[in-house]
């Protein structure tokens, strides 16, 4: 191959070079989204993300009744299951959703930490990882802890570095409870803390230059999706009756191939 063609294929695949123990290795990234021949082959994952239950399980259980009819494989929570986090609200979260018969994964959110910041560590104690990742075929959700104000902390930091680097070829979404950007909000990471505003900034880069595809985050108590700053964020909707501005909702994502739609579903009363 010519010397020319040869920069041509690397310019459009992309090249990454690092060392393991002291090799060079090299990885080349396909940076074109996959093309389906057949689309009838492609699996189409459903997936629910749910937030803002503040122990309103009343209301989360038609929630579950509602995904179950829609065939969603996975529920996720994103963060302030409860009001307090008490040690027996925590608990109660915890049976609520083992017993609901769901597959389903969760991310803490500032109610949820909040008895937890003072060292006890109560959160921990019940579900016992504040941030990991969940896999289904090449979707890849990455959870991750923005609950505390003081900020990610280092071992998180180096973990969220790590697990970005395959969202070239895969597709990622990440998931927190505190969105990082909105423009009419300040309810976001790092409010009124300067320290951890500009981490929050930090995230939003790291995640945009690595190719995740989206933010969902709920906090806000309503839903909604925007593009800003090179990505989409969805805000998820809050489950709680009583502690919401609009009816209760959750976001389900259908997800083709590279394809995400996304539906909001408004809880019945």
């Amino acid at each position: 191959m010519k010397w020319w063609k040869m920069v041509v294929v690397i310019v459009v695949a992309g090249l990454i070079v690092w060392w393991v123990n002291g090799k060079k290795q090299i990885e080349i990234i396909r940076r074109i989204p996959p093309v389906f021949e057949n689309k009838s082959e492609i699996r189409e994952i459903k997936i629910a993300l749910t937030a803002d239950i503040h122990n309103d399980w009343g209301e989360f259980s038609k929630v579950v009744k509602m995904t179950k009819e829609s065939g969603d494989e996975l529920v996720v929570v994103v963060g302030d299951m409860t009001v307090y986090g008490k040690g027996e609200e925590l608990e109660k979260a915890k049976s609520e959703l083992i017993n609901s018969g769901i597959k389903y994964a969760v991310v803490p959110g500032n109610h949820d930490a909040y008895r937890s910041l003072a060292g006890k560590n109560i959160y921990d104690g019940v579900f016992s990882k504040r941030y990991q990742v969940v896999r289904i075929d090449d979707l890849k959700l990455i959870l991750i802890d923005n609950s505390n104000y003081r900020g990610l902390g280092t071992d998180q930091w180096s973990w969220i570095k790590k697990e970005v680097i395959e969202c070239k070829r895969l597709l990622c979404l990440a998931v927190m409870h505190m969105p990082l950007n909105n423009s009419f909000s300040t309810h976001l990471m790092g409010e009124n803390n300067a320290k951890v505003t500009a981490e929050a900034k930090k995230l939003l880069g790291l995640l945009v230059d690595n190719g995740v595809r989206q933010i969902e985050a709920g906090h806000l108590h309503y839903a909604t999706s925007y593009e800003l700053e090179g990505i989409r964020t969805d805000i998820v909707g809050a489950i709680s009756r009583e502690r919401n501005t609009q009816s209760p909702r959750y976001t389900e994502l259908v997800i083709r191939g590279n394809e995400i739609e996304r539906k909001v579903m408004e809880v019945e009363e």
